[in-house]
């Protein structure tokens, strides 16, 4: 069993494709970086669990439609898992925490969207569940939102969970450590 974990949250072709939505700020970036951890997640043989946000009718992550699947460029392995959540953090109303528990997991490596939101919310829920919380500072992304630009909500984010004790490092150097973990 593993003791840490990659949680790829909410990087769902609505974010991208402009229909339902503008695409997010800096997708090129956040879906390389998303890319860049899972690689390294499965070289180590750590669990990769990818969690989809499900919404109504219309709405950009509507559940079932073709804006709710993952991106192109994620694609989950076999025995991966795939978590559906209708809430803001990946922990509430799913079985998240259960399927860590029987992992043996105990640290979390997160990436994904939106940062003020889910990204914000599960590493908040994960703290609190007692997990060490690693969050790949430069793969998470968002929307401009009330006057402010994207990096800037992403910058105030990776400070508040980093005051919540949380710890933030570059994709690189999670990747790095991500690869020395063995199962």
């Amino acid at each position: 069993m593993h003791s840490t974990a990659l949680l790829v949250i909410d990087i769902q072709r609505g974010a991208f494709d402009g229909v339902r939505c503008p695409p997010v700020d800096s997708p090129e970036r956040l879906v390389r970086n998303a890319c860049t951890l899972i690689e390294a997640a499965r070289q180590s043989g750590s669990p990769v669990v990818f969690v989809q946000h499900c919404e109504g009718t219309d709405l950009p992550f509507e559940e079932g439609s073709e804006h709710w699947q993952l991106h192109e460029s994620l694609v989950p392995a076999p025995g991966e898992s795939l978590v559906r959540k209708y809430e803001s953090s990946s922990f509430e109303g799913t079985d998240l925490d259960a399927k860590l528990k029987a992992l043996n997991v105990r640290e979390l490596v997160l990436c994904g969207l939106q940062s003020e939101f889910c990204v914000s919310n599960t590493a908040r829920s994960a703290l609190q569940l007692g997990y060490a919380v690693l969050v790949a500072d430069d793969a998470h992304s968002t929307w401009p939102s009330e006057g402010r630009a994207a990096a800037e909500i992403e910058g105030d984010v990776n400070a508040e969970l980093a005051q919540a004790g949380a710890a933030l490092a570059p994709t690189e150097s999670l990747a790095i450590a991500l690869r020395r973990t063995t199962t």
